[in-house]
């Protein structure tokens, strides 16, 4: 073989092999001081080190700080807020929704008054150049018709809450009545007892049977609310602002439950009246009116009448 093509082929592998080669570029230097694998492991040892020497009050300050760099949740809108938004939006829409009409109206007038220009009739149908703001306009009022009856659903939960407040506040008048009923009937000294002290003369808390036990303090103002003469809610929560929310839970339960019924009772109701109204009246059979004998027609004939037995009876004349 010629020594001459062995190193040329000998050249091309070289060549071949370098490009082909991986690059080590960034593989660091384990002679390197720096990098030494002995003084890594040390720092990975002391940071775990570290963090288990870390006392629970500084775990809890690194939770409590990372949690601060979580973005924060939106705060829930009150009903009133809702339904303003929904308003302003449902605005913006309707003003949108004018903007294409009269836009898509003035596109066939102008091809209304090209075609009379032409000697052509006008024509009622749209043309191609609008069908995209029709689509926009369609898309406008499908959303106009949730809005609306996003409104109406928040409009509705609103009049329920509103009603449960008012009979929550009538629940606790009826509560309160039941416990001055209690105190007219205590003897003079069990009632000076309360009004003293909010206890009885033994020692004990108040048991109402409208409202369970009383602590001292509100059996004592309620005592107090009841020798004054003072009755009425209102006057009440003004000296005791917590009455309400005391019993909250417990009137909210009630109050919703006779809310409920309530609606559904009208509910039902509505339901009846409407039926009535689209259920049609029976035509009543028309009753053919009597002819007095003076107006019978003198076509018709006379009817007979039967002859008594017995009587004179004329024979007809021929």
């Amino acid at each position: 073989m010629n020594w001459r093509f062995c190193i040329l082929g000998e050249e091309k592998f070289l060549i071949h092999s370098i490009k082909t080669m991986p690059k080590f570029e960034g593989t660091p230097n384990m002679n390197n001081a720096e990098l030494n694998p002995n003084e890594v492991g040390a720092d990975v040892g002391a940071g775990k080190k570290l963090e288990g020497e870390l006392t629970p009050e500084e775990l809890e300050k690194l939770k409590a700080e990372g949690g601060q760099e979580q973005v924060a949740e939106e705060p829930k809108l009150s009903p009133e807020e809702q339904l303003k938004n929904l308003e302003g939006e449902a605005e913006a829409k309707q003003e949108e929704m004018t903007r294409l009409s009269e836009s898509i109206e003035g596109t066939k007038s102008t091809l209304n008054a090209a075609r009379e220009k032409l000697g052509l009739p006008p024509t009622e149908e749209d043309p191609p150049s609008v069908f995209s703001e029709k689509d926009k306009l369609e898309k406008l009022r499908a959303e106009q018709e949730g809005l609306d009856k996003q409104k109406e659903e928040l409009i509705s939960q609103q009049e329920k809450e509103r009603l449960i407040r008012e009979e929550k506040e009538k629940i606790l008048q009826e509560k309160l009545d039941e416990v001055f009923k209690e105190f007219e009937g205590l003897n003079p000294r069990d009632f000076e007892s309360i009004f003293k002290s909010g206890k009885t003369p033994e020692g004990r808390n108040v048991e109402s049977k409208s409202m369970g036990s009383l602590d001292p303090e509100m059996a004592q103002s309620l005592a107090k609310a009841f020798k004054e003469g003072i009755k009425l809610l209102p006057k009440i929560l003004e000296a005791l602002p917590e009455l309400l929310k005391k019993f909250d839970e417990d009137l909210t339960k009630e109050a919703t439950e006779r809310v409920d019924k309530k609606l559904e009772e009208e509910k039902a109701k509505l339901e009846e009246e409407q039926k009535k109204e689209e259920k049609p009246e029976e035509p009543k059979p028309e009753e053919k009116p009597k002819v007095p004998e003076s107006e019978i027609p003198p076509g018709e004939v006379k009817p007979e009448v039967n002859p008594i037995e017995g009587g004179n009876i004329e024979s007809p004349k021929a």
